[in-house]
């Protein structure tokens, strides 16, 4: 059964979130204005965050930056061709508990500018910026134009999308081709449902862009699967089952070339990297307070135990060196047994780490006391606004937000918005979670909220007015 298109059937009201009355449209000119104003804004508010905390930002979890700019000099020494040598440095077994994108990219710069962090750091503030264009876009085909620019300029000024973007690690950087592969979806969802060349030619690069982000961290290895279920229902039927399978092509097409890699080098099947059975098992022990289940809480504490249960001194050097794969099927059929053996408690812990994912990051971006050259009168302003993103305060105008879209029966738009989100609460929730793994749903949960402040402010204004006449 085929969902109501966006703004179908909603319930009549002046005050309407949807989109697609002429009135609401945009001319070329203006929403060009719009996406460089937002871009402009999130590139000044991440420059300020930099100028003030660039050093604190590198001191976030070294040692694994310190893996992918290893795996980077390696990369630059070797050549990229090294990643398919089975003798070569590039591929020492310690370095498969993360994809190579990063280190790829890492290795580009390096021969570019040279090994700068400060460059690879201003290289993620300006594709973080475009990040929040693209929600921006993804807004403007659903809604007016307001609800966009609200959009926008909560992903601008939303400091855990900031401080992200600071730090050495892929994940702001994934966020990007996911939002681009939805905004793809997005239009190719609003064709009416045409089949045609080019909607499959667009859904295939949709797909190839989920295949970037999985380069770059595996979390999203199993989204466009995921997104092919939704599109059996999106989609009118005739026109399901194609386009489905085009968008997991374009996945496909791109994540296999590193699985046929890692046959090829470590002669195992590894879709993209290790580090699934030591998230599960230290993911299950996070919820474990007591340690009654006897599992290891941090990656010490699992190697060393591999080491005493195997009677194997060097597993406690290494997460993957000797034996990585085999150890890490160990790991996955030890958290398996566990689920099997509480499959009640354990539905409890993904419920209870699904809606963790709904709170916003604590960061550092409090733009106190610095040492910065940056002038006071552009510091408070910014400190101010930054404080104010709270999981009190997003959290029920989010909700509030997909209550209003559920109101006027906009269920298509809805369930495009929550694919993303509802992709990590199914998945991401079974594995040991931080908040950067699952960075990608703020900018729909922000969209969400944006929808909330629009109405709100309708109704005020419209309240306003009425109350003078």
């Amino acid at each position: 059964m085929k969902l109501p298109e966006p703004g179908a059937g909603e319930r009549p009201d002046h005050l309407s979130v949807t989109r697609p009355a002429a009135v609401n449209r945009l001319t070329p000119r203006c929403q060009v204005l719009i996406v460089t104003l937002i871009f402009f804004t999130a590139l000044g508010v991440r420059l300020v965050n930099w100028q003030t905390h660039d050093d604190e930002a590198l001191a976030v979890q070294t040692s694994v930056a310190l893996n992918y700019k290893q795996q980077a000099r390696l990369l630059q020494a070797n050549g990229v061709a090294s990643l398919y040598d089975a003798a070569s440095s590039t591929n020492n077994p310690d370095l498969l508990g993360h994809p190579p994108g990063y280190p790829l990219l890492l290795a580009a710069l390096y021969r570019v500018a040279g090994e700068h962090d400060k460059v690879t750091q201003f290289l993620q503030i300006i594709l973080d910026s475009l990040s929040v264009v693209i929600i921006v876009l993804i807004a403007l085909e659903f809604f007016p134009a307001a609800i966009g620019f609200i959009a926008g300029l909560l992903a601008a000024f939303a400091p855990q999308f900031s401080w992200n973007s600071l730090t050495l690690l892929p994940d702001s950087l994934a966020t990007l081709p996911i939002l681009l592969a939805m905004l793809i979806i997005t239009k190719t969802s609003r064709r009416a449902n045409d089949p045609g060349r080019s909607s499959m030619l667009s859904l295939l690069i949709a797909g190839a862009l989920i295949g970037v982000s999985v380069w770059l961290r595996a979390n999203a290895l199993l989204l466009a699967p995921f997104l092919a279920f939704l599109l059996l229902f999106v989609n009118k039927r005739g026109a399901r089952l194609r386009p489905a399978l085009v968008l997991v092509c374009g996945v496909l097409l791109i994540v296999g070339p590193l699985t046929i890699r890692n046959a090829i080098v470590f002669r195992k099947f590894i879709p993209v990297s290790l580090g699934a059975g030591q998230t599960l098992v230290e993911g299950i022990a996070d919820y474990n307070t007591g340690g009654s289940l006897g599992l290891p809480q941090t990656d010490v504490e699992l190697i060393r135990s591999e080491a005493e249960t195997f009677k194997r001194p060097d597993y406690a050097n290494s997460l993957f060196t000797p034996d990585g794969t085999e150890r890490d099927r160990t790991r996955l059929a030890r958290g398996f047994a566990v689920i099997r053996a509480h499959p009640f408690w354990f539905a409890g812990v993904m419920i209870r780490r699904a809606a963790s994912m709904l709170r916003l990051e604590r960061t550092p971006l409090r733009l106190a006391a610095t040492n910065s050259s940056v002038s006071p009168p552009m510091q408070w302003p910014l400190r101010i606004v930054q404080r104010l993103f709270i999981t009190a305060l997003f959290l029920p105008l989010t909700l509030l937000g997909s209550g209003i879209l559920i109101y006027r029966r906009q269920f298509q738009t809805l369930a495009l918005l929550l694919a993303i989100p509802g992709y990590y609460f199914c998945t991401q929730s079974a594995l040991h979670t931080e908040y950067r793994y699952v960075l990608v749903i703020h900018y729909f949960l922000f969209l969400l909220a944006a929808v909330a402040v629009y109405t709100i402010g309708c109704k005020l204004t419209a309240a306003w007015k009425a109350a003078r006449k």
